[in-house]
């Protein structure tokens, strides 16, 4: 059976049961606290109906001694999320689309992406491996042919950037001058702000290593899209935070997640 045909929708209620059957308290995306501010007393409602929900659909059944017995295939995906030695957080914001988020959770055995297709419902779908995880990436970013703007990478304090973002469309102009004293080139100046006076897409890529360590390592980058090309951008943490800016091709853009996924550094010129 092909990965990908592995699936299921849960509600969050139904969710949380399922967490509460694996030990786990939360996934990523939840929060430390699901339910909110609700009551002992109404989560215990909610917990009953959603076992009730859960059995109706045959998804968890009760042995002889009255304990709960999960289906495998919904143990095997959310346990995956729950457990990863692997996570991926894809959070894509466009005009149409407003902002989606997707999570994409791997261990050896499986690989899984954990989205919200509507408000209180969870959809776990079974990838076939890291490869999968790249496709469904540069699907979701609608990775095609776009070039890379005609610009030099360059280094621009993270305070400046975000001053021209604010200002590229009430005072263009002003902009440019701020990008211009941060020691940006006129052409690169240029090229930025007509992307950011127009953004299309914006994607923001985060990754970590769920290590033994105390402290996972983590990775990521966020790639924008504007009517001349695609940017990728990192921030570099200092005591002068600065961001890393860089004309990217889509071909290019695949090669970065794809370094991402495999766990290598990604690293921007």
């Amino acid at each position: 059976m092909n990965a990908r045909t592995l699936s299921v929708r849960l509600s969050t209620e139904e969710l949380m049961l399922v967490l509460w059957l694996l030990n786990t308290p939360t996934l990523p995306g939840l929060g430390p606290n699901p339910f909110g501010n609700w009551s002992a007393e109404q989560i215990g409602v909610a917990l009953a109906s959603a076992e009730r929900s859960l059995r109706a659909r045959r998804l968890v059944s009760k042995a002889e001694d009255g304990t709960i017995q999960m289906d495998q295939v919904v143990m095997a995906l959310v346990g995956t999320c729950a457990v990863p030695e692997f996570s991926l957080v894809l959070t894509s914001e466009a005009p149409d689309t407003g902002r989606i988020v997707h999570y994409f959770h791997a261990t050896h055995l499986l690989a899984v992406e954990h989205s919200n297709p509507e408000p209180g419902v969870h959809l776990f779908e079974a990838l076939s491996g890291t490869e999968a995880i790249v496709e469904r990436i540069g699907e979701l970013m609608q990775l095609a042919d776009q070039p890379a703007p005609n610009a030099k990478p360059a280094q621009v304090p993270f305070a400046a950037l975000e001053q021209v973002t604010q200002l590229v469309l009430e005072d263009p102009q002003k902009a440019m001058t701020t990008l211009l004293n941060a020691g940006m080139d006129e052409r690169t100046a240029s090229e930025l702000i007509n992307t950011l006076g127009c953004v299309r897409r914006r994607s923001a890529l985060a990754s970590v290593r769920h290590l033994r360590e105390a402290t996972p390592a983590s990775d990521g980058f966020i790639v924008l899209e504007g009517p001349n090309g695609l940017w990728a951008m990192q921030m570099v943490e200092d005591d002068h935070p600065v961001t890393k800016i860089w004309a990217i091709s889509a071909a290019d853009v695949r090669i970065k997640v794809k370094e991402l996924v495999s766990g290598e550094v990604v690293r921007f010129p």
